[in-house]
């Protein structure tokens, strides 16, 4: 088993960018950016999300994403980080 809190990044690459997209559906950047922060207190703006959905050709797309944040993205969507990842679910520790 591999604690949610151990991992720290993860190499991003615009196949994940398409399924976060996908994830999102009809919810706003705007709106994304704003459930993150009030449910979660970590800032992300609705430009780094189009980022991170949109990353091949931007010299300021990130090559690796802070899994935290992506825990905190896929949740505000109501979903599980494994969707993400098309992975077995990933147990967090409770601490």
């Amino acid at each position: 088993m591999l604690e949610l809190n151990a991992i720290a990044s993860v190499e991003w690459n615009p196949e994940l960018g398409q399924k976060l997209k996908s994830m999102r559906g009809k919810v706003s950047r705007r709106v994304l950016a704003a459930k993150v922060m009030d449910k979660y207190e970590y800032k992300v703006s609705q430009q780094y999300i189009q980022l991170l959905e949109h990353p091949e050709g931007s010299e300021r797309a990130p090559s690796t994403v802070s899994f935290r944040l992506l825990r905190y993205l896929t949740e505000a969507l109501d979903s599980d980080i494994y969707e993400l990842f098309d992975s077995p679910k990933i147990i967090a520790k409770d601490t």
